[in-house]
């Protein structure tokens, strides 16, 4: 099972090729309106060209009660959610169904921050899909509409629509949109999908949308020498209900969300990639080549 997807940007493509790319349309439904707010239904939608390829949907147990205002918009009440999977669980399915693929929702950042936060604290990487927006891409274009709610849009381009505040429902309708938006606005929108696809910016990314700037500190610029070195860092990290114990790993990327700063690393010690917040670590060193394993203390800096 693949615990983080890979989208391979093509650097240019010729006219209709985007029939040949896969794309995922995907939603949450969620315990409230902030993107810390838990996860109660992930829905998706594979697609190439006019060809569904699969869809994924599952309700989520976000370990919490369900609000009631929260109920009233998706309906998704405590007892649908009992004996459903908890975030973490049901998030490695949900990366391996959009392996590969470019990513579709209507308000994106706002899933992909209800996301970005689920997985963090599976201690899961970030994906780094293309994302497209189909609320941003008529406001892009300026499209004369009365609001870009999905609805609204749906209705505009005759979009069929089941039932709304629904995932996988809401997922057909994204889908749905930007294939309309391809025939029914043309060259504009192609132009703003290929950009997508091709910049070589990471701005238009799942983890593009998700980080904040990362603030400084002793321990990002030891991670970040780490990584811009290619070496490993010994490590000892506080996990919730486990004492701190020494693992050796690769950092790969550092990103903030929600004002929490995370290490994404290669683990030494199960080959596996993993995140670790950096509040829990409490003691780093870079490693040196022929440095044995540490088990006694470790101090952070070089």
């Amino acid at each position: 099972m693949s615990s983080a997807a890979v989208f391979s940007r093509p650097k240019g493509t010729a006219r209709g090729a985007l029939h040949d790319i896969p794309f995922v349309a995907f939603d949450t439904e969620t315990t409230g309106l902030h993107a810390c707010d838990r996860l109660v239904e992930l829905a998706a939608v594979r697609f190439r060209g006019d060809d569904v390829e699969g869809e994924w949907s599952t309700l989520v147990d976000p370990g919490t009660a369900i609000p009631a205002e929260a109920t009233l918009v998706h309906g998704i009440r405590n007892q649908d959610v009992a004996g459903s999977p908890a975030a973490a669980e049901a998030l490695p399915g949900f990366l391996d169904f959009i392996q590969g693929a470019a990513l579709v929702g209507h308000n994106a950042p706002f899933d992909i921050r209800v996301l970005a936060h689920e997985l963090l604290r599976a201690g899961l990487p970030l994906p780094d899909n293309p994302v497209l927006d189909t609320c941003a891409i008529p406001r892009r274009l300026q499209l004369d509409v009365p609001n870009h709610r999905l609805a609204t849009l749906a209705r505009r381009f005759g979009v069929p629509q089941g039932r709304g505040h629904r995932a996988l429902a809401d997922a057909r309708v994204a889908r749905g949109l930007l294939e309309a938006y391809l025939r029914d606005l043309g060259p504009a929108v192609e132009s703003l999908v290929r950009l997508a696809l091709t910049r070589d910016s990471v701005l238009l990314s799942f983890r593009g949308y998700a980080s904040e700037e990362v603030a400084p500190s002793p321990l990002v610029a030891l991670m970040r020498r780490a990584r811009a070195e290619l070496r490993s860092v010994v490590l000892a990290c506080a996990d919730e209900g486990a004492p701190a114990r020494p693992r050796r790993v690769t950092p790969r990327d550092i990103y903030s969300l929600g004002g929490t700063v995370y290490v994404e690393a290669d683990c030494h010690e199960d080959g596996g990639v993993h995140t670790f917040r950096m509040d829990r670590i409490t003691a780093a060193r870079l490693d040196q080549q022929k440095t044995p394993f540490l088990r006694g203390p470790i101090l952070i800096g070089s």
